[in-house]
């Protein structure tokens, strides 16, 4: 006999995936008690901690939780194919996450393009640095993640769609404004205002150290609007990769940007998969679509 009904394990998954059972019980429109009672019911049968209580951040997964949490979303993809008209239906929840810098510019035509070709898929969005995402991929509480590859040694496989190249932001009637392109020793002496994202932050350095150039670096932010805007309000110049579409921070204050000579490679833009974990049917269908969009050696509209 079956002692769990598939809205406990719905309500488990979900709060595995936000991390929170209030956040949970908002995305499933239910109340937040219903989303803990759910939980405490499953503990109680399987005899064991699902989630690891952390005060002032919500909950993780426990080991053991992580184990169940895989068995119960293909357990939830199983009941939801069942009930569909067609086996080859694609549906379900894809969760996708998204590297901060690149998230805004590249995502939602992604999901748009996706979602119109399979709206019987549900997404949910995740924003962070690599490392939180990568770790979620291996750990299986993302489908994907559209990230950096930043040669990291991980358990997961990488899928290119595409290369972005860096480039110098400074305000409107800098000195620097009447060349058309910018080496990293055009910028030594500059006010430097830094984005101090994880890796992020490795690689910008870098391309300073390999032109044996020290940056004056007079800010760290982790905010690409917050470096975007006091740059186009004369506090410095910086160095980004990802690049809006329009060249005006967030008060409408111009901001000009020059292609930035390194000798150094593109980023490679890539999405993350996890090595060891089967894909859902809507993840797989989401790489492949991705595929046929982008070429994944070609320098991506930025």
């Amino acid at each position: 006999m079956i002692h769990f009904s598939l809205r406990q394990i719905e309500y488990f998954v979900a709060a595995a995936e936000c991390r929170t059972t209030l956040s949970a019980a908002k995305r499933l429109n239910v109340s937040q008690p219903s989303i803990s009672h759910a939980i405490a019911e499953l503990e109680d049968l399987w005899k064991e901690r699902l989630f690891v209580r952390l005060p002032g951040k919500g909950i993780e997964l426990s080991s053991a939780g992580l184990r169940r949490y895989h068995q119960a979303r293909q357990l939830l993809e199983s009941a939801l194919h069942l009930g569909s008209a067609s086996t080859d239906d694609v549906i379900g929840t894809l969760s996708l996450g998204c590297f901060a810098t690149l998230g805004a510019r590249h995502m939602p035509a992604m999901v748009e393009r996706f979602t119109k070709r399979y709206p019987g898929v549900r997404i949910a969005i995740f924003e962070g640095d690599t490392e939180e995402l990568v770790e979620k991929v291996e750990r299986g509480t993302l489908d994907l993640a559209l990230i950096y590859d930043m040669n990291l040694a991980r358990k997961v496989n990488l899928h290119s769609i595409g290369m972005q190249v860096p480039y110098v932001l400074m305000p409107e009637n800098h000195p620097l404004a009447t060349k058309v392109n910018l080496s990293i020793q055009d910028l030594s002496g500059e006010p430097y205002i830094l984005l101090d994202l994880p890796h992020s932050r490795e690689y910008f350095l870098s391309l300073f150290r390999t032109a044996n150039v020290v940056p004056d670096v007079v800010m760290e932010l982790r905010s690409v609007e917050m470096v975007r805007s006091l740059v186009a309000h004369g506090h410095g110049v910086s160095i980004l990769v990802t690049r809006p579409a329009g060249d005006l921070s967030y008060d409408g204050r111009r901001i000009l940007c020059r292609p930035l000579e390194t000798g150094v490679a593109p980023q490679q833009v890539v999405i993350a998969a996890s090595k060891e974990l089967n894909p859902t049917r809507a993840a797989s269908a989401f790489l492949k679509l991705m595929g046929e969009q982008f070429s994944g050696n070609s320098i991506l509209d930025t």
